[in-house]
């Protein structure tokens, strides 16, 4: 119970405070990390006295260029050696990532870093209307018991793996005024339900997580739920990355993430580039994640939020690296270029019809790639004409894609959904 109450006052309202408060206590948690980094963890301290770096030479964001960026395949083959050994594994948490890139991988939490993750998953929530007297209701793989909440904070997590029966039935007597959820959960939860249900349930906000939001699935749950649709960007290895407040601005959790851009070589980008979103977590003790690279591709915004917050913001996530296209030549064709040529052709046959109810492509060679759909109520031929016309265009001439019609994409639940996948990178 100490632990949370401390969690509590360390993270209340850090998101209304000024951008020179909120950049000193990010630069304070930094210092602290780097430090008990170095002098707990025989791999960071390798790292950084291979690289001639010392805890006295990281003091903000931009000194941590400094320092390798470090890989889940770092991580995995260095688990015991990233570990601090100031903290009993046994006294910790175990959790693993889905393994929707391909590798799964294990991460270890601390208590105070367990304690964290539910103030800033309740930061995100409230940020887009939720408060002590409303009810939440959030999915999950594996749900945590967050414990003591005050008596307040009424909320209930469920497992993916509950009939939509039951969850219908859940969501009707629980009433949530907030709905924390999977893209593809939301979906299909809402196609099973009874006309009116919904409207019974009386949603106020959903919050979508885990998997890659297209602008027509925003819209598609949007109607089906009849209430405003946000974002939230988080990972096992960090816990929340960045959320929308009610405004729809990302905004980066700057008291829990120093968030990096990276190019293809390592090197930062500029605002509004395109590269890969790289982490270093401020409250991961018992097993420290310094420039991490996670995977996922993003840009850093140097937009002002009308909300009148001031942690920075996050541009849109656009998929992960295996979401690149890699063509001859060493040629890589990113994840929102691809979507651009798929969802282009259902704008122009008006995005109120549903023309796909699903669709996945995934590249087998340099020169070919499956795409598999499920047709639609208001499917057409012309549209799926267009795709791949769309595509041989994006890819080159030489390049095959070949449409495969099929009644069901066959996604398991307990992963996170891909549109797009390169079986060669």
């Amino acid at each position: 119970m100490i632990n949370k109450i401390y969690a509590w006052f360390h993270f209340h309202n850090n998101h209304l405070k000024s951008a020179d408060y909120i950049r000193n206590i990010q630069n304070k948690k930094l210092s602290n990390i780097i430090r008990h980094a170095y002098y707990t963890s025989g791999f960071y301290r390798d790292l950084m006295e291979r690289a001639g770096v010392t805890p006295d030479d990281i003091n903000t964001p931009g000194d941590l260029v400094r320092i390798p960026a470090v890989t889940k395949d770092d991580i995995q083959k260095n688990f015991n050696g990233i570990l601090s050994r100031k903290y009993d594994i046994n006294d910790c948490l175990m959790r693993t990532t889905s393994g929707s890139s391909g590798k799964m991988l294990r991460v270890v939490w601390d208590n105070f870093n367990l304690q964290s993750r539910f103030q800033l998953y309740y930061r995100a929530y409230t940020m887009i209307g939720y408060s002590p007297f409303k009810k939440l209701l959030f999915f999950l793989p594996e749900v945590e018991d967050p414990g003591f909440t005050f008596g307040l904070f009424r909320q209930k997590g469920l497992t993916l793996d509950h009939p939509f029966e039951e969850v219908r039935d859940f969501l009707l007597s629980f009433r949530p005024h907030i709905l924390s959820i999977y893209p593809s959960y939301a979906a299909d939860l809402a196609e099973y339900s009874k006309p009116g249900d919904i409207q019974k349930a009386g949603i106020e906000a959903i919050c979508l997580n885990s998997e890659m939001i297209l602008e027509k699935d925003r819209r598609l749950i949007e109607q089906k739920y009849m209430c405003p649709v946000f974002e939230e960007y988080s990972c096992v290895e960090t816990g929340v990355i960045a959320s929308m407040c009610r405004k729809h601005g990302m905004h980066i959790y700057s008291d829990n993430v120093v968030v990096e851009i990276l190019d293809s070589k390592g090197n930062p980008c500029a605002p509004g580039e395109r590269g890969e979103v790289t982490l270093t977590a401020l409250n991961s003790f018992a097993m420290p994640l310094i420039r991490y690279r996670i995977g996922d591709i993003s840009s850093l915004s140097e937009q002002k939020c009308s909300c009148g917050g001031h942690m920075p913001l996050l541009g849109k996530i656009e998929g992960r690296k295996d979401d690149y296209f890699l063509l001859a030549d060493k040629v890589h064709i990113p994840a929102w270029s691809i979507y651009e040529a798929i969802e282009r052709p259902l704008h122009q046959h008006n995005i109120e019809h549903l023309l796909l109810n699903d669709f996945y492509l995934v590249q087998k060679s340099l020169k070919y790639a499956d795409f598999y759909y499920v047709r639609g109520p208001h499917f057409t031929d012309t549209c799926i004409n267009e795709i791949v016309s769309r595509s041989r265009e994006l890819f080159g001439p030489g390049f095959v894609v070949k449409p495969c019609e099929v009644k069901d994409i066959g996604r398991v639940k307990k992963v996170k959904r891909k549109y797009i996948h390169s079986e060669i990178i």
